[in-house]
């Protein structure tokens, strides 16, 4: 029996979790609340329905077989909040209702989901490591694929996958024997003997590359693996993590989009209407602010109150970005290099310090957020000069400009902010912006200006 069960999906989990996850709460928001009486089944199945609804919306069940699972924390924590403000507007009128009782259902409807999904998937995790719940693959592919793969999976026992059989398109490498870090493996052979081993083994899924270089061409190779019965997989060598690859389909044509896949217009006419509303907002209640913050600069240092920078903006349009001035004015002579800010940088005043240290120097972007030029949220612009030199270093630099500059980003809340002294930073920092780009939603939105608002307190900019 135990082995039947660490031999179970994480599908079936996610499945079982979906109606098991808010039949749970709403027993635990009865039990608080103490609801009685002849109408007690129809707000059960109101609430439950509710409830189900918030925690698939939200994306608590889709799969973290390869995703950080820290990841879902905040995003649990935000469902509790939501259903908290259901809970405060099922009892608005209740005259004996008490905030400890809302304060209870949220840590108990967060210490059940952190344990019915953050625990698990890391139990999952720890027994795969040790070779159960783990999937029996073989892979068809070159030999520099195949290291390839098996060096990802090297790094990612986790993931719970075990190499069982490596066949090759290519003669050359037909009975050819690797010795690696996880151990010896051997070329079985070529399409057939993989068609064979496929019939005759109890395999779990097949991983498939193609090179140019090999003996089989694609078509080929997929019309082979068209014939079996076995779950498979095209592992894509290209060395561009922020590819989107999602399936797009027009009349009865079919296609991978790469970068850039199209999202509701209406939840972009929400955000829009969130960052203007909200930009206006802050602007107003940090007019005292703002004030203070000018006279400073002004009396501190010569030169202007606002540094104002050509930045790229959507669809890589050229806008006219604000900043609080932060470095003295002879050392921004904008004839010369743009030379990015470092740590104990000698061009940054006193006041400038101390507003790059809590980024109160970026609060001026409020006025391109309301201009419609930047959003609260998205990847943040960098010096026209950075994007003509790094856009012909990284592969789809430019598709990150395919969504509104932030003023602040996924890039920056995952601590890729800051000096990009190397090619490898920029890299990791394109990875996180196409990232959101790919996957774009309002709730990320709401997260990430929530981590922002604890990260400005820890005073780590400069």
């Amino acid at each position: 029996m135990l082995r039947g069960l660490l031999r179970t999906r994480s599908k079936d989990i996610d499945i079982l979790q979906k109606f098991l996850d808010p039949f749970v709460l709403a027993n635990i928001s009865f039990l608080l609340f103490n609801r009685n009486g002849l109408t007690i089944n129809l707000n059960f199945v109101i609430l439950y329905f509710l409830y189900f609804i918030i925690l698939n919306f939200n994306k608590l069940y889709e799969s973290y077989r390869f995703k950080n699972i820290n990841s879902i924390i905040p995003r649990i924590l935000f469902i509790c909040s939501s259903l908290t403000i259901i809970n405060l507007f099922f009892n608005i009128y209740d005259s004996k209702l008490e905030n400890s009782v809302l304060i209870n259902f949220f840590l108990l409807a967060s210490s059940y989901l952190i344990s019915h999904h953050y625990i698990l998937r890391a139990f999952l995790r720890f027994i795969r490591k040790r070779g159960y719940n783990s999937r029996n693959i073989v892979f068809f592919g070159n030999k520099n694929s195949f290291k390839n793969l098996v060096s990802k999976l090297e790094k990612t026992p986790w993931l719970g996958y075990r190499v069982q059989y490596w066949f090759s398109p290519n003669a050359d490498d037909k009975k050819i024997k690797l010795n690696l870090i996880s151990g010896s493996y051997k070329c079985e052979g070529g399409i057939n003997e993989l068609i064979n081993t496929i019939n005759k083994e109890n395999l779990d899924k097949l991983f498939f590359s193609h090179d140019d270089s090999d003996d089989i061409n694609l078509k080929e190779k997929i019309n082979f693996i068209g014939d079996t019965c076995i779950s498979a997989s095209f592992l894509i060598d290209w060395n561009i993590p922020s590819l989107s690859l999602r399936e797009e389909s027009f009349g009865d044509c079919y296609a991978f989009n790469l970068w850039n896949p199209s999202y509701s217009i209406f939840n972009e006419k929400i955000k829009r209407f969130f960052d203007f509303n909200l930009g206006l907002i802050i602007i107003i209640a940090l007019i005292p602010i703002y004030l203070i913050i000018a006279i400073l600069i002004k009396v501190s240092s010569k030169g202007p109150i606002l540094f104002i920078q050509n930045r790229y903006g959507l669809n890589g349009k050229i806008f006219k970005m604000y900043k609080f001035r932060t470095m003295f004015l002879d050392q921004r002579d904008t004839n010369k290099k743009i030379i990015q800010a470092t740590k104990n940088d000698k061009r940054i005043t006193k006041v400038g310090r101390i507003l790059r240290k809590y980024s109160l120097d970026e609060l001026p972007q409020l006025i391109n957020v309301i201009k419609g030029e930047m959003s609260l949220v998205g990847p943040r612009p960098h010096a026209s000069e950075h994007n003509e030199y790094y856009r012909k270093m990284i592969p789809g630099y430019m598709q990150r400009h395919s969504k509104l500059p932030g003023m602040t980003g996924l890039a920056q809340v995952m601590g890729a902010r800051g000096e990009t002294n190397n090619i490898e930073k920029m890299k990791l920092r394109i990875e996180y912006d196409i990232a959101y780009n790919n996957n774009w939603n309002l709730i990320e939105d709401f997260l990430i200006l929530l981590k922002t608002f604890f990260s400005i307190f820890k005073g780590n900019g400069y």
